[in-house]
């Protein structure tokens, strides 16, 4: 052979080998073309105390595929909203967030340029970078989360519908032998004598949990138009096309009521309205009944993070609405220094079993161990109690998770037909613009903050404070919010061929 043939042979080898780096990486591109880089990712949840050591061995996996490592931090439940709005106004340069519609507000924060487009025509980074992740989410998902067409966030790809209930701690259940709760539970009146039963017999248990931004208030399952925090709203049955303000309507007086009768019964916590940390009370072993957002084996879930068991009680019908295309997403950060790669690892997180299950469920032996390695079933490890984070719906691709031993092993399929049982919404990817009124939902915000923990804890009397809210309400401007929200609903009911 001479040397022209040999370096045209050792150019198509050299040619062939990348090409094959680059599939098994699956960006294209060995990690060693690549520059080393320091990602830092902010998540919600209670803080674990493995939690550096489940950052270290992330970083081990990751930088042969990526050539990057990342910094990961959880923030606690009551203080991200607050910390992640104010490295955003810093403009610190972090790379990938949670957000949703309950915290660090998408919304919000693609109104005021905060987090990265990815799929803006001519710069698709989507396609480029996360080709899997998009293919997993499918386009109708993908249109429920996007704003104006644009994409801002990746959803958690998990149940695609909700509907809310009740857990209630089985340990006490059994005690006093209260199963026909199960049967007779159908609305939050009904709990009364159980809860009255806790109150008597168990002193250092809140018969019902009911905490400021996590409360009975849920059971109403008001389909909101604009943010969590402003009462603007439709019915959750797609009864009427017509935005109101909920407080104004019966309905949310009456729950106000009952809740407020519950709590000078001494069935909530008193000092409920100042609380947001209700989590640390499930794991202390204080609450009997909880309300929560629901779905197939919400309650070995809870029981998993919390180490008590749990059990469900169903109370609303599921429905698929736009808050779960962005009620649990992860965004890039406009001021990130390395967008590309954050999404490449997002990419990674969203198909890689190992890496999604490491973060998930922590190192196999000590933190899990395998029943049925084949089927992915697991139980908790020696170590269960210094990492059990219970966060598969934030985390990714729910449907590459390990299941517990107590779940369903079905889980994933139960998912899948709940889905498709669940009635969509006529306003399933209606995502209000508030440019026109943005000072009037500042307004609304502060309001809400004023008086709706008092009153969705029962801590005020609702005759008295719903009237005086709904005229804080009015002052700071929510008709001309409600106003300029039907308009465009009207114009997309229209344009998506849905006006009833």
């Amino acid at each position: 052979m001479n040397l022209k043939k040999f370096f045209v042979v050792m150019l198509v080898v050299t040619f062939v080998l990348t090409s094959v780096i680059g599939v098994v990486t699956g960006f294209g591109a060995s990690s060693s073309k690549l520059p080393y880089v320091k990602l830092t990712w902010y998540v919600i949840g209670t803080p674990q105390k493995d939690w550096d050591l489940i950052n270290q061995k992330v970083n081990e996996y990751i930088k042969p595929k990526l050539n990057a490592e990342i910094k990961m931090t959880m923030f606690d439940w009551g203080e991200y909203n607050d910390k992640l709005q104010t490295k955003i106004a810093a403009s610190e340069p972090f790379d990938i967030c949670f957000t949703a519609i309950w915290t660090n507000n998408y919304r919000t924060n693609v109104a005021k340029g905060a987090f990265l487009p990815l799929n803006k025509p001519g710069n698709d980074l989507l396609s480029k970078y996360a080709p899997k992740t998009k293919k997993l989410l499918g386009d109708d998902f993908i249109k429920g989360a996007s704003i104006n067409g644009i994409l801002y966030a990746i959803p958690a790809n998990k149940e695609k519908a909700h509907n809310w209930g009740f857990i209630v701690r089985m340990d006490l259940v059994k005690k006093y032998k209260l199963e026909d709760m199960f049967k007779k539970v159908k609305k939050l009146e009904d709990l009364e004598p159980y809860l009255k039963v806790i109150k008597q017999k168990e002193p250092g248990v809140y018969p019902l949990g009911a905490y400021a931004g996590e409360s009975p208030r849920f059971l109403l399952d008001w389909d909101k138009v604009v943010d969590d925090d402003v009462p603007v709203s439709l019915y959750p049955n797609n009864k009427s096309t017509k935005i109101v303000n909920e407080l104004e309507q019966p309905n949310t007086k009456a729950l106000f009521k009952t809740v407020r009768k519950y709590y000078l019964a001494g069935y909530i916590r008193k000092d409920a309205a100042s609380v947001t940390d209700w989590m640390s009370d499930l794991k202390a072993g204080k609450v009997f009944v909880m309300p929560q957002s629901l779905k197939p084996g919400k309650d070995a879930e809870m029981s998993i993070s919390t180490g008590y068991e749990w059990k469900q009680i169903d109370i609303t019908p599921p429905v698929m609405s736009t808050r779960e295309c962005i009620g649990s997403m992860q965004a890039i950060n406009a001021k990130s220094k390395n967008p590309e790669r954050a999404l490449m690892f997002l990419e990674l997180f969203n198909t890689d079993k190992y890496l999604n299950n490491l973060v998930n469920f922590g190192i196999e032996g000590q933190h899990y161990v395998f029943k049925d390695k084949a089927r992915g079933i697991i139980a908790p490890g020696p170590k269960a109690k210094d990492y059990s984070p219970g966060l598969g719906w934030m985390f990714g691709n729910q449907f590459i998770n390990y299941i517990y031993e107590n779940e369903d092993p079905n889980k994933w399929k139960n998912f899948e037909e709940y889905n498709k049982k669940a009635l969509p919404l006529l306003s399933l990817g209606f995502n209000f613009d508030d440019s026109k009124v943005k000072t009037q939902v500042a307004a609304c915000k502060s309001v809400w903050k004023q008086y709706i923990p008092m009153l969705e804890t029962g801590s005020v009397d609702p005759d008295k404070y719903i009237p005086q809210a709904i005229d804080k309400f009015k002052k700071a401007g929510v008709d001309i919010i409600i106003k300029e929200a039907q308009k465009q609903y009207d114009e997309f009911l229209k344009k998506t061929g849905r006006k009833k």
